[in-house]
């Protein structure tokens, strides 16, 4: 069975595993001291005024067991306190009956963390059904998104010697798009988990029962239908979207504008053209690697999917009214959740999977199943009925070039090495921490070896669980971390005060990494 181990990177590997804008900080403050002690020639007040300094910054910043420093936790609550006051944490649909009201409508014609979002003007460009998303955020560089619409792997008869196969067509999928030949730099994936609206096969048993003759069987109908009231507060329906990525690089652009120039078109035509033939590739890729169906999403279904991973009540293939400027359902955002509709009948809590938090054991194929299929619904009360656990888990991949990979990769191992016989010289004793980030380097290094086809890959991902009242909200995010754990995942960090923000990192969006070093 074809295996992984994902979670080797267990501490940062830089000096005294700080984080590089503590280092920056830190940096910054001894040359400023330095310029204090100079400037004040030496004096007692100058000696005294840098040694203070240094300890208060030193002491601010300082971050212990990878937890947020004092600094950075009062940046936090700064920025939230200044959202909350300027309204940026409430958002009014047109429809709802509180819009336009000035004291609960702050008066934003779209969700402030969509920032400088937008579809990509393509009517008259020949390609009028492509639905293409351009993100032009400040701190990041531009780029273009498109919605694909996955069957997956369905469940059913399999060994684990198919789920290897899949694992590993899709794994050459990845390889494909990650080459230098491909516009296409990182994707998303996202699958999400509903109540099963059971109204289809009702109406088609209901059909079926109308032309039985034969009274015998009666019985037999009476008990199919208790076996369906039964299961249809519990049944689930599982849907899996993939979100391509084109970042606006320079080869991009060059290829856009040559289209453009051969065809006398405007320039978004031939944005459009490059999206649309790296997403017709990407299409037919996936359905080789046997993904099922694939559906390329246009402007009606993808706001569809997104007004419906927001709130539940809305379902993901009634298309008809949805629209970019009408899609986003009101929403309060709070420090626990966000309270969404205009009566605020759901609540979502959205939390992180840092890759830290994974186990760093052997995975297989199957190794994410209890948490994308395996939650327990919730069992109802006196108010509420029984119904599946709501959620959604986003993955964002940002592939790194293999070129680069290898370079961080020889570095990583080198220091590896390094601290570990440093370690051995002294005769320490440490508690394995070491043993696993080197083993992880060296794999890193192996998978990467030229030849192997293999390029690098930065990834995180993030849940969203949705509740009917906070009581259900807390029920549902304690039955999704007992899934977690039982997918080698060993905690969720739940983003307290910004899950309004985070809950865009749960859209198919391509969004919620930033981009590092490697991935420029």
């Amino acid at each position: 069975m074809r295996t992984s181990i994902l979670g080797g990177e267990i501490a940062r590997r830089s000096w005294l595993g700080l984080s590089r804008p503590v280092l920056t900080a830190w940096a910054l403050n001894i040359v400023a001291a330095l310029a204090i002690y100079i400037l004040g020639g030496g004096q007692a007040w100058a000696i005294a005024t840098a040694l203070g300094l240094l300890i208060t910054v030193f002491a601010t910043t300082m971050e212990w067991r990878d937890k947020p420093s004092y600094a950075s936790r009062r940046a936090h609550e700064l920025r939230t306190w200044s959202r909350y006051r300027r309204g940026e944490h409430v958002y009014r649909n047109p429809g709802d009956p509180a819009h336009g009201d000035p004291d609960l409508d702050p008066g934003w014609e779209l969700p402030p963390p969509l920032g400088n979002t937008a579809p990509l003007p393509v009517t008259g460009t020949g390609l009028d059904d492509m639905f293409i998303l351009r993100h032009a955020n400040p701190g990041e560089r531009h780029y273009y998104s498109v919605v694909i619409a996955v069957d997956g792997i369905a469940d059913g008869l399999r060994g684990d010697t198919a789920y290897a196969a899949m694992s590993m067509a899709f794994g050459t999928f990845l390889a494909q798009m990650a080459r230098t030949s491909s516009h296409v730099r990182g994707l998303q994936l996202l699958h999400r988990s509903v109540p099963h609206d059971m109204t289809r096969h009702t109406r088609w048993a209901h059909g079926r029962v109308a032309r039985l003759q034969d009274a015998r069987l009666l019985p037999a109908v009476e008990s199919y239908g208790t076996l369906i009231d039964t299961v249809s507060p519990l049944a689930e329906e599982h849907r899996s979207f993939l979100v391509l990525r084109f970042p606006q690089t320079e080869a991009f652009m060059a290829d856009t504008a040559r289209l453009a120039r051969a065809k006398s078109a405007p320039i978004a035509g031939g944005i459009a053209q490059v999206v649309r033939d790296e997403t017709e590739r990407a299409a037919r890729l996936l359905a080789m690697a046997g993904m099922g169906r694939v559906d390329v999403l246009g402007e009606r279904r993808a706001c569809a999917v997104i007004r419906a991973l927001l709130d539940p009540s809305r379902k993901i293939d009634r298309h008809r009214d949805a629209a970019w400027g009408t899609c986003w359902p009101s929403y309060i955002g709070g420090r626990d959740c966000v309270a969404i509709g205009p009566n605020q009948q759901w609540r979502t809590r959205v939390g992180h999977i840092r890759p830290r938090a994974i186990e760093p054991v052997t995975l297989g194929p199957l190794w994410l199943a209890p948490l994308l299929t395996g939650v327990d619904a919730d069992p109802g009360d006196d108010d509420l009925p029984p119904m599946p656990t709501i959620r959604t888990l986003s993955v964002r991949l940002d592939f790194v070039p293999a070129h680069r990979a290898r370079a961080a990769t020889k570095g990583d191992v080198t220091a590896d090495q390094a601290r570990k016989a440093k370690e051995q010289e002294k005769g320490k004793l440490d508690d394995g921490s070491t043993e696993v980030l080197a083993s992880a380097s060296e794999r890193r290094r192996h998978d990467l070896m030229p030849g192997s086809g293999h390029h690098g890959a930065i990834y995180t991902a993030s849940i969203a669980v949705t509740g009917r009242d906070p009581d259900d909200l807390d029920r549902a995010c304690l039955r999704v971390t007992e899934a977690a754990n039982d997918s080698a995942i060993t905690e969720i960090d739940w983003c307290t005060g910004d899950h309004d923000v985070a809950m865009f990192t749960t859209l198919p969006l391509a969004g919620g990494l930033a981009a590092t070093p490697h991935t420029r």
